[in-house]
């Protein structure tokens, strides 16, 4: 008789600890593979949004947004926030899933306030995606391919710079939708006093940058002007571009250069227009930036290079991959061959 109440007592707790054990393994698998609807955007593992609009800013690029389960959370940024308490100042990224294949791609999300999109709603905690529909993109093709209200497997975020307190003065050479993390950069120094910001963007297509710019208008009277010798007496009237004619990405630049108050410059270069960023650009930008006003002196200088593979080799050379993990890599490119003195270069 003792020995079967020993025996119960036994066999109890060991039921009862299958039981939770049980209960935890299928909670983790479930975790791992289908997300908690009520999960918040974490490095670690992947959390489902909904894609709830697609806004063509081109014929190959789209602005994607995605808003977290349960509707509108804290910001991304709350959450970078918990990783890295200076991430009010960090350029971030995310990363979304292509399930069929199990591979990730990196996006730089667009800063969540800025206007001109009609597509956020501020700080709400959606993410806002400029993809390119790369002709041999396995995530690009698949995120294009998807419906409204379909649900992407997002992680992150990740640090890509920590923009330092002390910066004065940034030139960011942007190539195509490599203009999103100089939008974050712009973001982070509109909040700053005495910090410069300019953006030189090169872009395919004048499609792509709508208004960017100043419009040359030449009418027929210039055009006889010319015919009778009088060109000299000509001069191209510069207007600017209404606002319902600029595109989604320029309207969110002029947004930004707006809340600078006229520490941000952008110039826009498009090759279908046989108009390139030179090193001549670089070297204007370094001539004039000691003799600016209104930024800080002392303050460091940062040139920052986004975009495709090829456009930021180009300018800096390639990144390399250490232990698993990209990283900078030796300074290469143009930007090597220029006389940087204490600027800084980085990769993004």
């Amino acid at each position: 008789m003792p020995f079967r109440a020993s025996s119960k007592l036994i066999r109890t707790p060991t039921l009862i600890i299958a039981i939770c054990g049980g209960a935890a393994s299928y909670g983790a698998y479930r975790w791992h593979s289908h997300p908690s609807e009520t999960a918040h955007l974490n490095p670690t593992t992947f959390t489902p949004y909904t894609l709830v609009a697609k806004q063509p800013v081109s014929s190959t690029s789209s602005i994607f947004t995605l808003r977290p389960p349960g509707g509108r959370s804290s910001p991304p940024r709350a959450a970078a926030a918990a990783e890295a308490p200076q991430s009010h100042s960090c350029i971030w990224s995310v990363q979304v899933k292509q399930p069929q294949l199990q591979i990730a791609r990196s996006y730089t999300p667009l800063p969540s306030h800025s206007s001109g999109s009609g597509n956020g709603d501020g700080d709400g905690g959606d993410i806002r995606l400029l993809i390119r529909r790369e002709a041999r993109g396995e995530v690009s093709g698949y995120l294009h391919r998807l419906p409204l209200r379909a649900t992407l497997e997002v992680r992150g975020p990740a640090e890509e710079l920590h923009v330092p307190e002390a910066v004065a003065d940034v030139l960011v050479l942007a190539g195509g939708t490599g203009i999103a993390p100089a939008l974050q950069v712009a973001d982070v120094l509109s909040r700053r006093s005495g910090a410069r910001c300019t953006i030189l963007w090169a872009s395919r297509r004048r499609e792509e940058c709508v208004g960017g710019g100043r419009r040359v208008s030449q009418g027929l009277v210039s055009g006889w002007r010319s015919l009778f010798g009088l060109e000299e007496n000509v001069v191209a009237e510069e207007e600017e571009v209404c606002c319902a004619d600029k595109g989604v990405i320029v309207q969110e630049l002029e947004a930004l250069k707006k809340k600078a108050e006229g520490r941000l410059q952008v110039k826009y270069f498009v090759d279908e227009e046989k108009t390139y960023i030179r090193p001549a650009c670089i070297r204007e930008h370094l001539k004039h930036s000691q003799s600016a006003q209104g930024v800080q002196e002392g303050g460091q200088k940062l040139i920052l290079v986004s975009g495709p593979d090829g456009f930021i080799e180009h300018w800096a050379g390639k990144k390399v991959w250490v232990g698993g993990q990209e990283a900078q890599g030796p300074l290469g490119g143009v930007l090597r061959e220029l006389d940087l003195k204490d600027w800084r270069v980085w990769k993004l």
